[in-house]
């Protein structure tokens, strides 16, 4: 007997193992909605209820070139350490490395993961 998965069955399934990633993960949709964060990225952009920007009650702050990397997801790049930057929920904001891509199967997904930028003091001579 054969068992049929639908995309939405191995979305959910993908989405449970994103929750779980130590990576700081937000998946995304074209408009800047939140469709789902993990708990990395939430404690790291200092967000309490998760759900007040899954349900798009609050909207978070992103750099203004999100819509210039989702055009070029949407044209089949992925995006590899990028500098990007994200407003926390406490107005601070911070730059990341970020790594997008499409996600599989869906046309308008993506999932961004990121990493603080770690700013190194340069040594004086």
């Amino acid at each position: 007997m054969y068992n049929y998965r639908t995309l939405l069955d191995d979305l959910q399934e993908m989405l449970t193992i994103i929750k779980s990633l130590s990576t700081s993960c937000i998946i995304f949709n074209r408009k800047a909605e939140i469709i789902d964060i993990n708990k990395a990225a939430s404690d790291f952009l200092k967000i309490g209820n998760t759900e007040d920007y899954i349900g798009q009650k609050r909207k978070l702050g992103i750099d203004p070139k999100f819509y210039g990397i989702i055009n070029r997801l949407l044209n089949g790049e992925t995006v590899l350490n990028e500098k990007f930057e994200f407003k926390r929920a406490d107005n601070t904001v911070v730059l990341v490395n970020l790594n997008a891509s499409l996600l599989y199967g869906l046309k308008d997904v993506f999932i961004f993961q990121f990493s603080e930028v770690s700013i190194r003091a340069s040594s004086e001579n």
